[in-house]
């Protein structure tokens, strides 16, 4: 790779009037991790963010940057029905995009089913009268954290196929968090350590 120094207005050029702050980097696609391949590289202890079709970049972006921040060890996301790893979610996750383990699925319930045959338990995150406080549950050593999306949240199967739903109790006048922000509270607890 070659650095060099090239005009303001080269680069305004190249990036189409986007905010380029004088730095311009050509790059390939990212590559991401086989599932399976991820799976046997693991000891007995692992977390991962499984995102079911987030849509808004920034929101994505941002569970990366606070996934990789928590220690989560990687995010399964969908390849399609969901936000594509776009430079808007690499600078929304402040280049943890980069460095954190991402895996992409074509289908997440048969994900979810591989999962579970190597001993994860997998957690969704849900606003129904099956979901109990996160606060009350102690997470199994191998453990998955479903987000399901901004508006309509977990889809009828996945909410099926994990093994336990989990809500963060309401305690003032909003009827719900942003998925970033819901993502964060849930990965702190399923992360700590005693």
């Amino acid at each position: 790779m070659k650095a060099e120094t090239a005009d303001l207005n080269f680069i305004a050029n190249k990036v189409k009037g986007k905010n380029h702050q004088g730095v311009l980097l050509e790059c390939g696609n990212l590559p991401t991790l086989d599932l399976q391949d991820w799976v046997d590289s693991l000891g007995p202890e692992a977390r991962l963010l499984m995102l079911d079709q987030i849509e808004d970049p920034q929101n994505v972006g941002g569970m990366l940057r606070t996934a990789a921040f928590l220690g989560m060890n990687a995010a399964l996301m969908l390849r399609s029905k969901s936000s594509p790893l776009t430079p808007t979610v690499s600078k929304a996750s402040a280049g943890a995009m980069e460095s954190f383990p991402i895996i992409q699925v074509t289908n997440l319930a048969e994900a979810i089913r591989f999962l579970q045959s190597n001993e994860f338990f997998i957690y969704g995150a849900d606003l129904s009268a099956e979901s109990v406080d996160y606060r009350s549950v102690d997470p199994s050593s191998r453990a998955g954290l479903v987000m399901g999306n901004e508006g309509s949240g977990l889809r009828s199967l996945t909410q099926k196929r994990c093994d336990q739903l989990v809500e963060i109790p309401r305690q003032g006048p909003m009827e719900s968090l942003n998925v970033g922000v819901a993502a964060g509270l849930l990965m702190a607890h399923f992360t700590r350590r005693p």
